[in-house]
C-alpha cells in the first residue's frame, strides 16, 4: 500500500476506527464525540463549544469531499462503511443543533452522550428525509447529507427531553 494511501484509509476511516469489523460507523462517530467532549473538559463556555464542534465539522466535511471518491473506488460501494467521516460530522452536528435550556437537569457531557446514541440510532433506521437522501442521492454530498439529517432528528429530541426535565 502507498503511503498516500495509508494516511487517506487513515483520516477516511476515522483514525482505523471504522475499520472495525462491527458498527464502524458507531466507532467512526467516536472521534466526533471526542472532539466534542475534549471542548467540554477544558471547560469552554457554549458559544466556543459550538466553535470548536463546528470548526470540527467543516474540517471532517471538507476531507470528506476531497476523499470520498478515492473512498468510492477503494471499496467499489457509494457509500463505503469503513469511510466514516460522514458520521463524524453527523455527530458533530448534534451539538451545533441542540437548543438547550440554561441550567439543563443534566451536565452536558451526559447530553453529549445521549446525543451520540440517539445520532446513531437515528442513522442507523433512517428516518424520512434521511431515507430519500441514502436511497436516492449516490454523491459525496448524499452520504453526508444523510447523517446530518440524523443529527438535526438526534438534536431535537435532545433538546426536548432537556427542556421537558429541567
Amino acid at each position: 500500500m502507498k503511503k498516500s494511501d495509508r494516511l487517506q484509509l487513515f483520516l477516511g476511516s476515522g483514525f482505523f476506527l471504522g475499520l472495525s469489523p462491527v458498527v464502524p460507523g458507531s466507532f467512526g462517530a467516536l472521534v466526533g464525540l471526542v472532539w466534542h467532549l475534549a471542548a467540554l473538559w477544558i471547560g469552554w463556555d457554549d458559544g466556543a463549544v459550538r466553535a470548536w464542534c463546528f470548526a470540527g465539522a467543516l474540517f471532517f466535511s471538507v476531507v470528506h469531499y476531497r476523499l470520498t471518491p478515492w473512498a468510492q473506488a477503494r471499496w467499489h460501494d457509494s457509500d463505503p462503511r469503513h469511510f466514516v467521516l460522514d458520521e463524524i460530522v453527523g455527530y458533530l452536528c448534534v451539538p451545533l443543533f441542540w437548543v438547550l435550556p440554561e441550567r439543563p437537569a443534566f451536565p452536558v457531557w451526559q447530553l453529549a452522550l445521549a446525543g451520540f446514541v440517539v445520532f446513531r440510532v437515528f442513522d442507523a433506521i433512517k428516518l424520512p428525509i434521511a431515507r430519500y437522501i441514502d436511497r436516492n442521492v449516490h454523491t459525496a454530498s448524499g452520504v453526508l447529507f444523510d447523517d446530518v439529517v440524523s443529527a438535526v432528528y438526534s438534536a431535537a429530541l435532545v433538546s426536548g427531553v432537556a427542556w421537558s426535565l429541567s
